[in-house]
């Protein structure tokens, strides 16, 4: 038996929350940290039939590579799918985790999985983020204010250094405030000199967090005005970035290169665009939907670019720049994130000696069907 906290730990080693990019939504979707987990179900996505499998099986937790929820959501009732599957999760007390570009990123993550599966090896990133300035924030905050603010900052990204999270060091004071006039001090009354224990909270926060981290501090700060610092470490994070660029073994041609990708994702069609006859040596991949990076591949000089959803045009751009394409599918290139994960936690979980069972979701949630 293990805790739900213990589980998203490890996860988060395989995939640190902090390497998704902005706009998504990683992490725990529905649940209570501390409940306890028998048994996981992996998917890669969540819909009415998967927690159905899910209630089934007796699942305490499924962990998922696409989001339940992405975006903010106005109300949650059984008229819509959505809706539906988030109620009967509560119900059947299911939590739901996800890893999604955070996983697609990682070291070692999906992206790197694919490029295993089709044999490209020497990978580099082939779309990299810039590297991130690291910067310290110090916040001062009464005392029995400072868990709740340090959990605040932490689930917007704060604390994360390597594979460590929720760090911060706290250092004890005396803080002293004089309220003036239109002041409603949540402490002390106006025109009274007033003392506080006060807490110094300092943790770390990447770049492209710290306007998060700092909204959300502001907003259960307890103060009016909150006294802070924000400066800039004399650091930076390593590169990151989606999609990789490597090379296989032996040159082929595009056409049996094709035959074994078939074999290694398990698919009977691929769209292709290009020469069959031509010579493959130097591939690029991004798993999902990977179009925004035909130009990047070919200004690498790869041979060959492997992702999916790709558009009519953005096959006419492959077409224009000489790079052939493969469009393996969106479901196809990431479906093998099941695999993958059932792999990690099985050896996390034998090396930890955890009673956990983790099984693999048999519903395929593909929209798209072939005849």
């Amino acid at each position: 038996m293990s805790n739900l906290q213990e589980i998203i730990s490890l996860m988060a080693q395989k995939a640190p929350h902090r390497e998704a990019m902005d706009w998504d939504n990683v992490g725990i979707q529905i649940g209570d940290y501390h409940s306890e987990v028998n048994k996981v179900l992996v998917a890669l996505d969540i819909n009415e039939a998967v927690l159905e499998e899910a209630i089934e099986k007796e699942v305490d937790l499924i962990i998922t590579h696409h989001p339940l929820l992405f975006n903010g959501i106005d109300s949650i009732h059984s008229q819509t799918a959505k809706g539906r599957t988030i109620i009967k999760a509560i119900k059947n007390d299911i939590a739901v985790y996800s890893a999604h570009t955070n996983m697609d990123i990682a070291e070692g993550g999906l992206n790197d999985y694919l490029a295993k599966k089709l044999g490209v090896e020497n990978t580099e990133i082939l779309s990299k983020d810039h590297k991130q300035k690291i910067y310290k924030l110090a916040v001062y905050v009464p005392e029995e204010n400072v868990e709740v603010l340090k959990e605040a900052m932490f689930k917007k990204g704060a604390g994360q250094i390597g594979n460590y999270s929720k760090t911060s060091f706290s250092s004890k004071g005396e803080g002293t405030f004089l309220p003036g006039e239109n002041t409603n001090p949540h402490l002390g009354k106006q025109g009274e000199i007033k003392k506080v224990n006060e807490v110094k909270v300092e943790t770390v926060v990447p770049e492209n967090k710290v306007d998060n981290v700092v909204k959300k501090m502001l907003k259960v700060h307890p103060y009016e005005e909150v006294a802070y610092d924000i400066y800039e470490l004399p650091l930076q994070s390593d590169y990151k970035g989606i999609g990789r660029i490597g090379y296989l073994k032996e040159a082929t041609s595009l056409k049996d290169y094709a035959e074994s990708i078939k074999e290694a994702l398990n698919v009977e069609k691929l769209k292709i665009r290009g020469n069959l006859e031509d010579s493959i040596k130097k591939v690029a991949i991004c798993s999902g939907a990977g179009a925004d990076f035909i130009n990047l591949a070919s200004s690498k000089g790869a041979d060959l670019y492997i992702t999916g959803d790709v558009k009519y045009h953005e096959a006419q751009q492959a077409e224009e720049l000489g790079l052939n394409l493969v469009d393996a599918g969106h479901f196809e290139t990431e479906v093998i994130f099941k695999d993958m994960i059932y792999q990690y936690l099985k050896e996390k979980i034998e090396k930890k000696n955890m009673e956990l069972d983790i099984v693999i979701s048999e519903v395929v949630t593909n929209p798209w069907q072939y005849i």
